[in-house]
């Protein structure tokens, strides 16, 4: 479906000390006194009385992050229960994708792609495997495209894609993985990643991709022009049709969603490349603290670090001209 790139780039940043990728989930429901505990099966029973966008925030909560590490490495030990195997997958991707680090493929070491490729098999056994939940595969599958996507396995995250969402239609990492597989970094061209936005039928899922998208198109116009001033002149006149349809839907409200997390952080920054200073600081006002590690990533800022999104909000808004 894509042509291959081979120039690749990670992923999601590790998650720093402090930030909670559950947000909030995990202090309203008490999942890390029982991962301490070792509690398995009553977490087991926690998880699958979840919705599937609770299930992936406990899952981002305990396991990308390296606070539980110890734990949830002990889950391999455990008999082959279906959330012992989901969580354990869930983190080693993670593990994988830290082993990586964020650097191009051409400059990764051989340390580094062993243990990327060493960790992506722990997951892909874990995650392609048999479940009997819905709720679970669901969640296995929406991961497994990110495994496939290491792999370069473009058909197969296709598979794991079509799967997760044919149980659960809104399930925004299943989506949010794929859109990364299709992008022009990975596996995909421009033209190829508006078609799949396009053949999204979920519409609060295509308004957040479209929000991805706009970022994504001007982050990769700084990248190729190394310079933020002449990536803004191209990025507006180039996306200003659909700058404007974007715009004009119904913005989601703010929420725990991961929808609606990750589409209000990308529209915060869009407001910023538009210059629309006040705009974006009453978002960023209603998100705080959910800030995603992405966009803001991108352009070097640290959204786990409350002192360093304080530091962007003093920043003036971008201009065009």
């Amino acid at each position: 479906m894509f042509s291959f790139l081979s120039s690749l780039f990670s992923g999601r940043p590790p998650a720093p000390a402090g930030r909670d990728l559950s947000f909030g989930l995990l202090s309203a429901h008490g999942p890390p006194a029982l991962v301490r505990a070792q509690r398995w099966q009553e977490l087991a029973s926690l998880a699958a009385g979840l919705s599937g966008d609770e299930l992936s925030r406990l899952l981002d909560g305990l396991c990308l992050t390296e606070a539980y590490t110890l734990e949830i490495s002990r889950l391999a030990s455990r008999p082959d229960d279906e959330f012992s195997r989901l969580a354990l997958g869930a983190w080693y991707l993670f593990q994988a994708w830290e082993a990586r680090t964020a650097k191009y493929g051409k400059d990764l070491t051989e340390t580094e792609i062993n243990g990327f490729e060493q960790y992506l098999r722990l997951a892909h056994e874990r995650l392609s495997g048999s479940f009997g939940s819905e709720l679970f595969r669901s969640e296995a599958r929406a991961r497994l495209v990110r495994v496939e996507q290491g792999f370069g396995d473009v058909e197969a995250a296709l598979a794991a894609f079509h799967e997760s969402v044919a149980l659960d239609p809104g399930k925004f990492w299943a989506y949010h993985h794929l859109f990364k597989v299709a992008s022009p970094r990975w596996f995909g061209s421009q033209e190829e990643l508006v078609g799949y936005i396009e053949s999204v039928d979920e519409p609060r899922v295509q308004y957040a991709l479209w929000l991805m998208y706009l970022v994504e198109m001007y982050d990769d116009l700084e990248r190729e022009t190394e310079s933020e001033a002449t990536a803004l002149r191209r990025w507006y006149p180039a996306y200003q049709d659909r700058i404007g349809q974007v715009l004009a839907l119904p913005a989601l409200p703010v929420s725990d969603s991961l929808v609606s997390i990750y589409a209000n952080n990308h529209l915060a920054y869009v407001y910023h490349l538009l210059g629309e200073r006040a705009r974006r600081d009453a978002l960023l006002d209603q998100l705080a603290p959910r800030f995603t590690p992405y966009p803001w990533a991108y352009f070097g800022i640290e959204s786990g670090s409350d002192a360093a999104m304080q530091h962007f909000r003093k920043t003036a808004a971008r201009s065009r001209s």
